[in-house]
C-alpha cells in the first residue's frame, strides 16, 4: 500500500499544470521566459489570474499525497511521500523530466508536514524576494530558513528540510550560477 502510495505521488508530482494551462492559452511555457513550467514563469510570462490555477494545482500535487501518507502511514512516511511529489513536479516523466523547480509543490507538502511553519516561510520568501527582487534568492532562503527554524523545534524535522532545500537548490543550479556570476561581475577590480 506504502509503495503505491509513492507511485501516486510521483504520478501526481509529474502532472505539468503550467505547461497545460499556458497551453490553454497558446503558449509553449518551456519556450518562453526562464522556460520553466512552474507558477513563477507562468506569472511573469500570463500574469497572475492565469496563474493562479498554476500554483493551486502544483501545491494541491504536493498536499494531497503527504496528507494521504500522514494519514494512513505516519509523519515518516509523510516526509517521503512528500519529497517524492517535489522531486517528481522537478523531474516529470511526461516532460523528459524536464520539469519546475517544486516551490509551490513544497508549500503543499509544508502545510501537511509543518503548517506551523508557513508564515515565517512566506516571511523568508518575501524578505529574499523584496530584496533581490527575483524569485529564485527568495524561494532559496525560504526553503533554507526551514532546517534553521526546525533545528530549535524538531531535529528530525530539521534534517527534512535540509534535505528538500537541497533538492530545492539543486532545481536553482542555474540561478545560482548567474547570481554567483553576477557578483562576482560587479567586484570591482584590483
Amino acid at each position: 500500500m506504502f509503495f503505491l502510495l509513492c507511485l501516486l505521488s510521483y504520478i501526481l508530482g509529474s502532472i505539468p499544470f503550467g505547461k497545460i494551462v499556458a497551453h490553454r492559452h497558446g503558449v509553449d511555457i518551456q519556450k518562453v521566459g526562464s522556460g520553466n513550467i512552474g507558477f513563477a514563469n507562468v506569472m511573469r510570462t500570463l500574469g497572475f489570474r492565469i496563474a493562479l490555477p498554476v500554483l493551486i494545482g502544483d501545491s494541491l500535487k504536493g498536499f494531497i499525497p503527504t496528507y494521504l501518507a500522514l494519514v494512513y502511514f505516519g509523519e515518516l512516511a509523510a516526509m517521503i511521500v512528500g519529497a517524492i511529489a517535489i522531486l517528481a513536479h522537478i523531474f516529470p516523466v511526461w516532460l523528459r523530466f524536464r520539469g519546475g523547480k517544486g516551490i509551490a509543490t513544497g508549500l503543499g507538502v509544508i502545510f501537511v508536514v509543518s503548517p506551523i511553519l508557513i508564515p515565517s516561510t512566506l516571511v523568508a520568501y518575501l524578505v529574499g524576494f523584496s530584496y533581490f527582487r527575483d524569485s529564485g534568492p527568495g524561494s532559496l532562503i525560504a526553503a533554507w530558513s526551514l532546517p534553521i527554524i526546525c533545528a530549535f523545534i524538531n531535529i528530525y524535522l530539521s534534517l527534512f528540510y535540509v534535505v528538500l532545500a537541497l533538492i530545492i537548490s539543486y532545481a536553482h543550479r542555474n540561478n545560482l550560477r548567474q547570481f554567483f556570476h553576477a557578483t562576482r561581475s560587479k567586484r570591482p577590480a584590483v
